[in-house]
């Protein structure tokens, strides 16, 4: 019984195993939405095929400037590292749904970024000893 609750890896492999559960549990979530809204529409006799991924009326500015400011996140990552590109992605992320340049606006965004980014850092750095891009 000892071994069948025994994982046996090296260090460098640990940070593997809980993105994969979560991956696996998300993967199992979609799938029982799938099913659930498919047989809700199955249950309908009216059943036609009209996908809306969008709401009328979005804010599209705010939709892809969040593409936009994830794909440059993950791509800063590698070259600024994890606590300065944290920092602009949350002041930049914070500034585009706050919508106004006011300066109350931004000395919370600014304070904000700056303190969340500094204690994820911290805890994980730290107190978990796991390192961050």
């Amino acid at each position: 019984m000892k071994d069948l609750l025994t994982i046996d890896m090296t260090f460098s492999e640990y940070h593997l195993i809980f993105p994969r559960i979560v991956l696996g549990i998300l993967v199992i979530l979609l799938i029982v939405l799938l099913l659930t809204h498919l047989a809700k529409r199955l249950k309908d006799r009216n059943f036609t095929f009209k996908p809306k991924f969008f709401k009328e009326g979005y804010d599209k500015k705010k939709f892809f400037g969040t593409i936009i400011l994830l794909v440059s996140y993950v791509f800063l990552l590698e070259i600024i590292g994890f606590l300065a590109s944290s920092i602009l992605f949350m002041f930049l992320i914070m500034l585009l749904f706050i919508g106004n340049m006011k300066r109350k606006s931004i000395i919370f965004s600014v304070l904000n970024s700056v303190v969340t980014s500094f204690a994820i850092w911290y805890l994980f750095g730290t107190v978990f000893n796991i390192t961050l891009p």
